[in-house]
């Protein structure tokens, strides 16, 4: 029964050292070492606790408090695979977890009340806790109360129930056709493991192989990017609309290889970012897909005047944000974000808001993105911007929502500033 001990280390070293799930499952199969056959196992049993946790240490505290978390998370791991993973046989399984609780002390028949009570088929909240309440949702969903509370709030009762539901599926793994080497047909006939996307030069891919391995990716013929981006980029004309693009990311993103694709080269682009790393891969990418025009600089928004000489057509900003997209993708995420967060995260918004738009040309357009599901961060943050910045006004904005066709959690708000007729 290693597998469960070693999986119980990753979780430890996760909630203890808050490191992320993939730098944890790599020091634990490297420090312990965890031999290879046993690797997928041990991850699937990670990743499952994980994905219940909140109603796993529910269900272990209410009975046994004042466990040791090493130990809790030991039953808890092992509970993940009798409810609902199921890897390793129940019976191996009850005997190894029988003895495990004894010899921490706990009462023999306490021991037997609590594997009756979560053995396999049973349901582990109990009816202390109504259907209709947040706390149900909150185990139920593994989200956090307070953010279903928020949700409720700002979207309804109805659409945040969409919203969880949508965040217990797998995130479509999205890709935008590079138009410079090839269109949406050619790469549905050479890779079936791709399927049409819901909008223009878009496709999804399928594959259990993981996507970075896949020639038409390796070669350039696609990107990942989430499909909420292109469906907006779409509605643009940008051989005719603009001619300098401003790029000002405080989170990755993909435009800077979009956004030339589209114009086949012919737009003047200059990307911000706020690291020497991310710098590097930009530019490595750039040169990978051939593109032209483009210069890619280190800076913050507030230090963008060293780097901007005239004002832009069209600056972008795609700022950091609460990522509430990665909820799909992150087993762990709601291990490291806390609700304390958004505060300073929207101080940074607004902080970039005002120094980007700095920048923006009379008649110019200023676009502003976020890969979340929160008003505070959207809506209620460009209402703001707006009432204190009176030369632009909001000619469009969005909430995608994981639920949604377009299989994304995104805010954009499209402002044009005024011209100025002296």
């Amino acid at each position: 029964m290693k597998a469960f001990e070693h999986a119980r280390d990753i979780l430890l070293d996760i909630i203890e050292n808050q490191q992320p799930f993939s730098v944890a499952i790599k020091r634990v199969f490297t420090q312990t070492p965890v031999e290879q056959p046993l690797q997928p196992l041990v991850r699937s049993l990670t990743s499952c606790e994980l994905h219940h946790h909140m109603l796993l240490n529910h269900v272990v505290t209410k009975r046994y408090p004042d466990l040791a978390l090493k130990d809790r998370l030991l039953i808890q791991v092992i509970l993940g695979n009798n409810v609902f993973i199921k890897r390793v046989p129940y019976p191996e399984v009850a005997i190894y977890l029988r003895d495990f609780m004894v010899s921490l002390g706990i009462e023999e028949q306490s021991v037997e009340q609590f594997m009756r009570d979560t053995e396999p088929g049973r349901q582990l909240i109990g009816p202390d806790v109504p259907t209709n309440t947040v706390e149900y949702l909150s185990l139920r969903f593994n989200t956090p109360a307070w953010l279903i509370t928020m949700w409720q709030k700002h979207f309804g009762i109805p659409n945040t129930y969409k919203i969880l539901k949508a965040n217990n599926q797998a995130v479509f793994q999205a890709c935008r056709i590079n138009d410079l080497k090839a269109n949406a047909d050619y790469v549905l006939e050479h890779d079936s493991y791709f399927i049409k996307g819901p909008c223009p030069n878009t496709v999804i891919y399928q594959g259990r192989e993981p996507l970075k391995l896949r020639p038409l990716y390796k070669d350039n013929y696609v990107f990942q990017q989430r499909l909420a981006v292109t469906d907006i980029l779409n509605k643009f004309d940008f051989s005719t609309m603009f001619g300098d693009v401003l790029i000002v990311e405080t989170r990755p993103n993909a435009l800077y290889l979009e956004i030339p694709i589209a114009t086949n080269n012919k737009n003047r682009v200059q990307v911000a970012t706020n690291s020497i790393a991310r710098k590097l891969d930009i530019q490595k990418a750039i040169g990978s897909f051939g593109l032209a025009n483009i210069v890619v600089f280190e800076s913050t928004p507030k230090l963008l005047i060293s780097h901007v000489s005239h004002p832009q057509d069209f600056v972008i900003l795609v700022s950091n944000c609460s990522k509430f997209d990665l909820i799909r993708s992150l087993p762990d995420f709601f291990i490291h974000f806390k609700q304390d967060n958004i505060d300073g995260l929207i101080a940074e918004q607004k902080e970039a808001l005002h120094e980007s738009s700095k920048f923006v040309a009379e008649g110019g357009l200023f676009s502003y993105g976020i890969n979340t599901i929160n008003k505070k961060e959207g809506q209620n943050l460009i209402a703001n911007f707006l009432s204190e910045h009176q030369d632009f006004t909001l000619i469009h904005e969005k909430q995608y929502f994981p639920f949604d066709e377009m299989n994304t959690a995104l805010y954009m708000a499209i402002m044009r500033k005024k011209i100025n007729n002296k």
